[in-house]
């Protein structure tokens, strides 16, 4: 718990979190909405608010990030983010609603506002050689849940693209002997396995130019314009291995991590869970991923607890930074 304590060391009071997030909001220090003034003082009875020096405009720090209008002290986001960032199987409402001593229904839109915050950007898209596939979540245990369908309730279809890298001596035979091991990946829920919604997908996560291989499932085949696309037959899924082994190791993890973490999450909320695993995963060799989330929790429009109860993704650039 020592990276934990020294975390909470350096965010010790709300005054701490709060000139760290008026820093990640004004990084070459503050600016003025109104005037572009560079002076501003901290209301006294409202520590959250900055007013201009020059022409009184109020700034809050908090406006149009994750964190606004919160009432939950902001050294309890910290905490949540700590926790959230660092451990990579990824905490559930429930365990944040234990140690920071929160209603559950807070931690919960703390953890879905923290999730919201993270998106790959589209100017890093996956280039080289790439596997790319998809898969489904939820729906099961009815005749009806089997095959490409979505009209089983809960059912989910996952697209999910990864960059093959060749192993290193190293990381011997690769993932699954396979010579390879994974890259950087992009994940999406889809409304369905159309060429429309799966070439667009493709066309978002991947660098122009890259090869792609795919099984043979003809949403796949308008690739070749764009990118050199090699098409295998699966054998009716009995060589999926050999074919795609990397995807469908992620597959395998993603499942395992919402399984075992949250036990199972509905299909509205599950864009934000997979994002949340993207965004891990694209991570997993950095030390400090709290200061990431926090960047972006930072500057990512807000979002509204209704929005997340009825599974909304609102998307856009931050608002003004008007209090």
């Amino acid at each position: 718990m020592s990276g934990f304590l020294a975390f909470m060391d350096r965010y010790r009071d709300e005054a701490a979190c709060l000139a760290a997030l008026a820093g990640l909001r004004w990084p070459a220090g503050f600016v003025c909405a109104g005037c572009s003034g560079r002076a501003a003082y901290q209301l006294a009875t409202r520590p959250r608010v900055l007013e201009c020096a020059d022409c009184g405009r109020q700034h809050s720090v908090t406006a149009g990030t994750v964190f606004h209008r919160t009432r939950t002290p902001l050294r309890k986001w910290f905490a949540a983010a700590w926790w959230m960032a660092q451990d990579k199987r990824g905490v559930s409402a429930l365990f944040l609603a234990r140690e920071l001593g929160l209603g559950y229904e807070t931690a919960w839109l703390m953890a879905h506002k923290l999730r919201h915050a993270l998106n790959e950007r589209p100017e890093f898209a996956l280039e080289g050689l790439l596997e790319i596939d998809e898969s489904y979540y939820g729906g099961r245990g009815t005749p009806q849940s089997r095959g490409r369908s979505l009209a089983v309730p809960n059912k989910s279809l996952i697209a999910l693209a990864v960059e093959k890298v060749p192993a290193t001596s190293r990381q011997g035979k690769g993932i699954k002997s396979s010579r390879f091991v994974a890259g950087n990946a992009r994940i999406a829920i889809l409304p369905a396995a159309t060429a429309a919604h799966l070439g667009g997908f493709v066309r978002g996560a991947a660098k122009s130019g890259a090869r792609i291989i795919t099984d043979a499932f003809k949403s796949y085949d308008g690739l070749a314009d764009g990118f050199r696309h090699y098409p295998i037959v699966q054998d009716g899924g009995k060589n999926a291995d050999a074919v795609l082994p990397i995807v469908h190791v992620l597959f395998s993890n993603l499942k395992t991590w919402i399984n075992g973490t949250f036990h199972g999450v509905s299909k509205k909320h599950l864009p934000r869970y997979a994002r949340e695993w993207n965004y891990r995963f694209n991570r997993r060799r950095i030390a400090d991923l709290t200061g990431f989330l926090l960047r972006r929790a930072a500057t990512r429009s807000t979002i509204t607890y209704r929005q997340l109860v009825d599974g909304g993704q609102p998307t856009g650039a931050l608002p003004a930074l008007t209090g």
